[in-house]
């Protein structure tokens, strides 16, 4: 009996047979707080920077899996290796201990809200910080407090009371039960801008910038691949810059008005 030559008998193989069944994508699990205008669930594909951040990883061809979840839970969930990395977060000792930092994907202001009827009569310089002496400051559950102010709260000069997310804690701005509430500048004005109505921005006012925060991804040490995956997003991040993408994408985000 005549056997059938290799050519024909690889013609007549299924295509799965005879090339394997496409790779999957490689994917990545990503963990987000919620952070207007920067990311939310409810926002067009999550916020300009899950884009940004969806599109560094498709330049290594990895496709993300974002979830939402309160701050504490996802920095949490990054520690233990439950997900690969979380955005967007500024260094710290703490975290530096436990979690890898990528390059700078966003920078903004620091300043102290607070009422016009009850100003904080500071400047943002270190050598006067004696004029915040006995206030009560709101900060968001999860965020890390910013030097020098952490150092003042060390000398028992003022304190900090960690509540809730920033738009509750504009909220009770307003009604008194904080001093001032620490922000960064720009999510701070877009809050009020969005969610206040004209007659309550009229009595919040900003302090000077105090410190430039610069926020990153976190990796998790505990995650398989994490130092590759950084590596990745970093080159990824460069690129974007270096073609324009990058501030094509944060030229979106809107800026304090009052600049």
């Amino acid at each position: 009996m005549r056997k059938r030559s290799t050519l024909t008998l690889l013609l007549s193989l299924p295509c799965g047979a005879l090339w394997g069944r496409p790779a999957e994508r490689e994917r990545v699990r990503v963990v987000l707080g919620e952070w207007a205008p920067m990311l939310g669930a409810g926002l067009p594909r999550y916020g300009v920077v899950a884009q940004l951040i969806e599109e560094v990883f498709a330049s290594a061809d990895i496709a993300v899996d974002f979830e939402f979840r309160p701050w504490q839970r996802a920095y949490a969930q990054v520690r233990s290796g439950q997900s690969h990395a979380s955005a967007l977060w500024g260094r710290t000792p703490e975290r530096e201990a436990v979690c890898d930092f990528s390059d700078i994907i966003f920078s903004d202001d620091l300043v102290l809200f607070f009422r016009k009827d009850k100003p904080l009569a500071w400047d943002g310089k270190v050598e006067h910080l004696a004029a915040l002496r006995g206030i009560t400051i709101g900060l968001p559950l999860g965020s890390a407090k910013a030097e020098p102010l952490a150092q003042a709260e060390r000398r028992g000069e003022l304190r900090f009371e960690a509540s809730g997310d920033e738009l509750s804690n504009l909220h009770k701005l307003l009604v008194g039960r904080f001093d001032a509430v620490d922000l960064s500048r720009t999510i701070g004005s877009q809050l009020l801008l969005q969610r206040f109505s004209a007659a309550e921005r009229e009595l919040i006012g900003h302090t000077p910038s105090y410190q430039q925060w610069h926020y990153r991804m976190i990796f998790s040490r505990k995650a398989p691949d994490h130092a590759r995956h950084l590596a990745l997003f970093d080159q990824g991040l460069k690129r974007l810059k270096a073609n324009g993408r990058y501030q094509e994408l944060m030229a979106r985000l809107p800026r304090d008005p009052a600049r």
